[in-house]
C-alpha cells in the first residue's frame, strides 16, 4: 500500500495517463499532464515542499537539554527505525537507516540528563542496543515486539506505565514524530516531543524555497509517506479510541 502511495508512482501514473492520452489524440489532456508531472517533480526537490508537507503534518521545535530537564521526565524512549549488520561488527546488528540518527541524540540526551533509556522496535532494538553501548550506555528497557509506531506506543505502555513511567521524552526524526506523538498520547504517555535530524540540518548553507536539490528530494519522499500516516492514525483515534 505505502508503494502505491508513494510519489514516484503518482509521477508514473501522470505520464502512464499522459501516454494513454497521446494514443487518444487528446493532445492537449496529454501536454497538461506531462507538464504537471515536471513541475510537480521540481517543487518535489524545494523546501517549499518540505515547508508545504510539515504544515499538513505539523512539525515539532528542536529542544536544548536545559528545555528536556526543566520538564522534569521520568525516562527517554528512542523509537528504531532501521538495522546493520556485516562483517566488520562479526556480523552483530547494530542501528541502521533513521535509527542511527535517533540513537545519537538519544545518547546524548541521555549523557547530559541521566534519565533511564527504552528502546523500541522489533529486532531494531537489540541493535539499536549494542550500538547504545559504544556510546558507554545501556537500555533499561527493550521492547522487541513491536511492527509499527502504534505498536511502539502500546508495547512500550506495557513495560514502562506498570513501572511508573508516564512523563517521557520521546526521541525520534522531525518526519515521524508528529505520527508518533498521536501514537504515545494515545497509549497514556505524557509526551515530551524531542525531534531530531530536521530536513533543513543537512546543508551548511540554507537553500532558498525554490533552489531544487536531490537530498531535498530524497527527504521530501519520507515527508510524503508520513502524509499518509499521519492521516492514518488521526482517523484510527479517533474512530477507536482505545486502538
Amino acid at each position: 500500500m505505502k508503494f502505491l502511495l508513494s510519489f514516484p508512482v503518482f509521477i508514473s501514473f501522470l505520464l502512464l495517463f499522459a501516454l494513454v492520452a497521446l494514443h487518444y489524440q487528446r493532445k492537449r489532456w496529454a501536454y497538461c499532464l506531462i507538464i504537471s508531472a515536471i513541475i510537480s517533480n521540481y517543487l518535489f526537490a524545494t523546501p517549499l515542499m518540505t515547508q508545504i508537507i510539515f504544515v499538513i503534518i505539523g512539525k515539532y521545535p528542536p529542544l536544548s537539554v536545559q528545555q528536556i530537564i526543566q520538564q522534569q521526565p521520568q525516562a527517554i524512549v528512542i523509537l528504531g527505525g532501521g538495522l546493520y549488520r556485516g562483517g566488520e561488527y562479526n556480523n552483530q546488528y547494530q542501528s541502521g537507516g533513521a535509527s542511527t540518527a535517533r540513537l545519537q541524540y538519544g545518547a546524548y540526551v541521555a549523557k547530559q540528563t541521566r534519565l533511564p533509556i527504552a528502546l523500541s522496535g522489533m529486532e531494531v532494538a537489540y541493535g539499536m542496543s549494542n550500538t547504545l553501548g559504544q556510546f558507554g550506555l545501556a537500555a533499561t528497557w527493550l521492547e522487541n515486539n513491536s511492527y509499527d509506531t502504534h505498536e511502539n506506543a502500546q508495547f512500550s505502555a506495557q513495560l514502562l506505565i506498570k513501572n511508573n513511567i508516564q512523563k517521557i521524552v520521546l526521541v525520534t526524526d522531525a518526519w515521524h514524530m508528529s505520527r508518533s506523538v498521536l501514537a504515545f498520547r494515545q497509549a497514556g504517555f505524557n509526551v515530551i516531543p524531542a525531534p531530531t535530524e530536521f530536513p533543513d540540518g543537512f546543508y551548511i548553507n540554507q537553500k532558498q524555497w525554490w533552489q531544487a536539490n536531490l537530498n531535498t528530494y530524497i527527504q521530501n519522499l519520507r515527508g510524503w509517506t508520513e502524509v499518509f500516516g499521519h492521516v492514518k492514525y488521526r482517523v484510527r483515534y479517533a474512530l477507536f479510541s482505545k486502538a
